[in-house]
């Protein structure tokens, strides 16, 4: 039985990585073309979802379920509040698009963005992340294991291993940066790979 969004948010919510990617895969569809046809623009598109996966990873108590412990009402209730917000700050105003429709988004054939993730393609892409890990300087595997693995704060990882915060953020960008290298060349052609360990990254500097 597939896990609920209330389930995964509390998983996520304690650093589960696997719980938090079982969530993006299920919404990043809808959720991007939601946004594309209202704004039919993929750069806002991006960061509007970005934003929100950010807060996610960042706020998970934040994010509202309903009685079937979904939260795909309130995702796309935000989304929809933050387009109207990019619209009214940029002044933008279009009569070819209506962002108060409500009928399903329409199907777009963009397969650099709507490429199916398999569960097995997902599990391929960490066991690359933790080979390259594996090689990287015991300092570095120390502070990628702590911070990303087990969610511990900056000034933890640093105290644990007895370095300075600085170093402890040096150390993270160096291993993340090493992984974005070694990343096999399907994966660096999927922005949303990429995307997520750009996330990673992002919550890592909290």
């Amino acid at each position: 039985m597939n896990p609920t969004d209330y389930t995964l948010l509390k998983k996520i919510k304690t650093g589960d990585r696997t719980a938090f990617m079982t969530l993006y895969e299920r919404y990043w569809d809808i959720l991007y073309s939601f946004v594309f046809v209202r704004t039919r623009d993929k750069e806002v598109a991006e960061e509007l979802l970005q934003n929100l996966w950010v807060k996610i990873l960042e706020n998970t108590e934040s994010i509202q379920t309903d009685d079937q412990e979904t939260a795909k009402g309130y995702l796309l209730r935000y989304l929809h509040y933050r387009v109207l917000d990019y619209y009214n700050s940029s002044k933008i105003i279009s009569s070819n698009i209506n962002i108060d429709d409500s009928e399903d988004p329409i199907d777009i054939t963009d397969t650099e963005y709507f490429e199916i993730l398999e569960e097995r393609e997902i599990s391929a892409l960490f066991t690359m992340i933790d080979q390259v890990v594996s090689q990287l300087p015991t300092t570095e595997q120390k502070v990628y294991d702590m911070r990303i693995r087990k969610n511990m704060s900056v000034n933890e990882t640093a105290e644990a291993l007895g370095i300075s915060n600085k170093t402890v953020s040096n150390k993270l960008s160096k291993a993340l940066s090493e992984i974005r290298e070694q990343l096999n060349p399907e994966y660096k052609s999927s922005k949303k790979l990429v995307t997520l360990l750009l996330f990673v990254e992002m919550v890592a500097q909290g």
